[in-house]
């Protein structure tokens, strides 16, 4: 037999004569007509060529392969109702759903370690992966189930993607508190004589600030020293040294928070604010788990300063 043909809706059928022993009580339990149970069962007995229940003046007593079929069937249909609940229910108490999360580096030193404290305490068994993941990979993966959310300065993905702001993001300066520049906002001349540090990361954040200093007419003028694609061992460098590094202002206060020895600025030129956004597929829209998700990282997130 195969599966593929078979209506599921006849092991319900299936079910309830088995527990009611009778064809008329089977209906009234599922909420079809006599006719309509017979019908089932007779679609039921032709599919595995056994009357599965006789009639006997006590009732409808099933055959020996309806015993060997009943204990499957109540296993299969309990698991789907586990399943279909699910998608209805989530119990951040005592499930361990892992959600995968479409991020950038930045985006892992900003929200991950709040994100983790919170649902910590609320869902100690709840899972977490990241994937970093270029801005012009980010939709496939989405679509193809591979993610579950992305967060990040990511343009809106297009249709059956629903996106959601969390907050405006804009750029600052993070020095050494050692360093020469000790004004709360770092002039021109002084920003272009310095030694630079040019972090140019996966997502497509860095475009405000390329586009301010080429709008500007200073793209070219900074000092750069190093160029780095990952923010990991930057604040130490930083440090450690008399470089300047512009950055969203949330990646410079997670590395500010981290160490002492660091500082924040104004930079002299105001770059556009850009939006950050978690964006997700709609088939993960309804489902109980990602909601509870996305709602955890709306709260913590929304707008905050």
């Amino acid at each position: 037999m195969n599966i593929n043909t078979v209506d599921l809706n006849l092991f319900l059928v299936f079910r309830a004569i088995y527990a009611t022993r009778s064809v008329t009580l089977a209906g009234d339990r599922i909420g079809m007509t006599q006719s309509a149970v017979s019908n089932a069962l007779k679609r039921l007995r032709e599919r595995f060529d056994d009357p599965l229940f006789v009639r006997t003046p006590s009732g409808m007593v099933p055959t020996a392969v309806a015993k060997k079929l009943i204990e499957p069937i109540e296993e299969g249909l309990a698991k789907l109702n586990q399943a279909i609940d699910q998608t209805r229910n989530f119990e951040p108490g005592s499930s361990n759903q892992l959600f995968r999360i479409a991020i950038n580096d930045i985006g892992q030193l900003v929200f991950m370690p709040r994100l983790l404290a919170v649902a910590r305490t609320v869902a100690p068994r709840v899972r977490f992966e990241t994937i970093e993941v270029a801005p012009a990979n980010c939709r496939p993966l989405l679509v193809d189930g591979l993610a579950d959310l992305a967060i990040g300065s990511w343009e809106p993905m297009g249709s059956s993607i629903y996106q959601q702001r969390l907050f405006e993001e804009s750029y600052v300066a993070l020095l050494s508190s050692a360093h020469p520049l000790k004004a709360a906002k770092i002039e021109m001349r002084e920003y272009l004589a310095a030694q630079h540090i040019v972090y140019r990361p996966s997502g497509a954040s860095n475009d405000a600030l390329q586009t301010t200093l080429s709008d500007l007419d200073v793209l070219t003028q900074r000092n750069v020293v190093l160029t780095a694609a990952h923010s990991l061992g930057l604040s130490a460098i930083v440090a450690n040294s008399n470089l300047l590094l512009s950055v969203p202002h949330r990646l410079a206060l997670a590395m500010a928070h981290a160490r002492e020895d660091l500082r924040i600025a104004h930079l002299p030129f105001a770059v556009p604010p850009f939006p950050i956004r978690q964006q997700w597929h709609e088939q993960c829209h309804s489902d109980a788990g990602h909601q509870w998700l996305r709602r955890l990282v709306f709260e913590n997130f929304n707008a905050l300063p």
